[in-house]
């Protein structure tokens, strides 16, 4: 972090330098517990335009008091505080989430009229994680969220505590509480646990590595815990929303936007080969990669001394698709997650708007968070998306880099391909060459490599004509790029050598 110095109280600071300052609070936090992790956590509260009211952290003035707690109603009760900010390194808890008579802190959030909230990283306990962020949506309180790399510090400082957490979860063993719940975590009218899928049950159990056979009560215990099945008066048992996305035999019979709808355009000319995937989202990564390696054939690799099969299928493309799964909005009606495959690029379409600036997606620097926590947790068990957020240090090992945009419905990623060329594009794209990167295009393919130093040294020009002429080459696709910076070599590109 770049702040140095101490905060204080009554000094303007910027958005970023609020965000390290509530990280160095929260190392300021005091542990109530000795056999378990408490949480540490940081809060800031200051005006509308960064002047700095108050700090707190948590058990600094009574042990087990939250930070906000602290903030709001230790040190700031007899001050308005309407229109204010508040920066917080943990989601602040959701109604239910504390024990009656205490309220939430998401609700003395509300009651003080705060105007918008800066939040770190997402609490681990289903019991709170995302509903405190939705109760402050629902409630016109506007949601911020710290930069990825402070994300990664409380993360690391709280390691233990959401180790003990994750846990917890994984096995049921959560607090006696009744948090509020949102539509999808209800049970469905005329839906009945026969609806949900054996095999997709025992495949999250397996993958997930949970220690309860599919027709336990534990396990229905833990689904129960998890909002994925609810139980009436009567005992009788129901799939929740969530549940019926993520284990239902036909999850569209209820939610016509849990279908995945893949386009396949080979060539010009020819009709789109059309596939949808309408099953339990918990089954759906396993077989789509299937499709996938399908869809993109095995092809040989000759650009080094011994060929090697290769394909274009690829854990990076298989986790975008995970996470469009993930992110999606599914309040949005009937709006499915669509993905166009032409000879050119790879287009994924998810529905609803990015929940964290564009900027930051475009630029690869998006924090973790998820608008579905809980089936972002379900993933994240059963070892389909990475540890923590959108696995952009992946999706940037693309070259070129894809492009996110949003077109008022979708969240587009559009991926280039990195095609393999047939004989006859390679020879139409020659001959559209001007002569100088004709003559760069034939040396590379007799040496196999070069650099753009390498080159400019061969054909006697300096180094930025030598950098023109290659960009041509690999803007065209004849040409592809290995390494980075100085250490940036041009080969030739991979040539479909089975479909001449």
């Amino acid at each position: 972090m770049k702040v140095k110095e101490d905060i204080k109280i009554g000094k303007q600071y910027t958005v970023r330098e609020l965000q390290e300052f509530s990280v160095m609070e929260m190392y300021k936090s005091i542990s109530e517990h000795e056999d378990r992790a408490d949480p540490k956590v940081g809060s800031i509260l200051t005006t509308i335009d960064g002047i700095v009211i108050e700090t707190a952290h948590r058990g600094e003035l009574r042990a087990g008091d939250h930070a906000e707690f602290t903030l709001l109603e230790r040190k700031c009760r007899d001050r308005k505080v309407d229109g204010c900010v508040i920066y917080a390194t943990l989601e602040p808890c959701a109604p239910g989430a504390r024990k009656e008579p205490k309220l939430s802190c998401s609700e003395r959030i509300v009651n003080g009229r705060i105007k918008k909230v800066y939040i770190g990283v997402q609490d681990p306990d289903p019991t709170v994680k995302g509903k405190g962020i939705d109760f402050l949506r629902r409630k016109n309180v506007e949601i911020g969220f710290f930069d990825k790399d402070l994300q990664s510090e409380i993360m690391l400082v709280n390691e233990k505590f959401i180790e003990e957490a994750e846990e917890r979860a994984r096995i049921a063993d959560l607090k006696d509480l009744k948090p509020i719940k949102n539509p999808f975590e209800v049970g469905l009218k005329n839906f009945d646990y026969s609806d949900l899928s054996e095999d997709a049950l025992q495949l999250y159990i397996e993958k997930a590595n949970i220690p309860y056979k599919v027709d336990s009560e534990e396990f229905k215990r833990l689904l129960l815990k998890w909002d994925f099945i609810e139980i009436d008066d009567e005992k009788q048992v129901s799939p929740t929303g969530w549940g019926m996305l993520l284990f239902g035999k036909k999850p569209a019979d209820k939610y016509s936007q849990a279908k995945i709808k893949f386009t396949v355009v080979k060539s010009e000319g020819l009709k789109p080969e059309i596939e949808d995937f309408d099953m339990a989202l918990v089954k759906a990564p396993e077989e789509i990669e299937k499709y996938l390696r399908y869809v993109f054939p095995k092809s040989i690799d000759r650009t080094h001394f011994e060929h090697t099969e290769q394909t274009e299928f690829s854990r990076q493309l298989l986790e975008a698709i995970t996470n469009a799964i993930v992110h999606r909005d599914y309040t949005n009606d009937g709006a499915q997650i669509l993905i166009t495959i032409t000879p050119k690029e790879i287009i994924i379409k998810s529905p609803g708007e990015p929940i964290v600036p564009l900027k930051k997606l475009q630029n690869f620097t998006a924090p973790t968070v998820s608008r579905n926590s809980k089936l972002a947790d379900v993933f994240y068990n059963m070892k389909y998306i990475e540890r923590r957020g959108f696995g952009m240090e992946e999706l940037q090992k693309y070259k070129p880099k894809p492009i996110y945009s949003f077109d008022g419905t979708y969240t587009v990623l559009t991926i280039t391909r990195n095609i393999l060329l047939s004989k006859q594009d390679v020879r139409q794209m020659i001959e559209s060459l001007k002569e100088d990167e004709k003559k760069a295009y034939d040396y590379i393919k007799e040496k196999t490599r070069t650099s753009k130093s390498d080159y400019a040294n061969h054909a006697g020009i300096d180094d930025k004509k030598a950098q023109r002429i290659l960009k041509k080459l690999v803007d065209v696709r004849l040409v592809q790029t290995k390494g980075k910076a100085k250490a940036t070599e041009y080969v030739i590109a991979n040539v479909d050598t089975m479909n001449e």
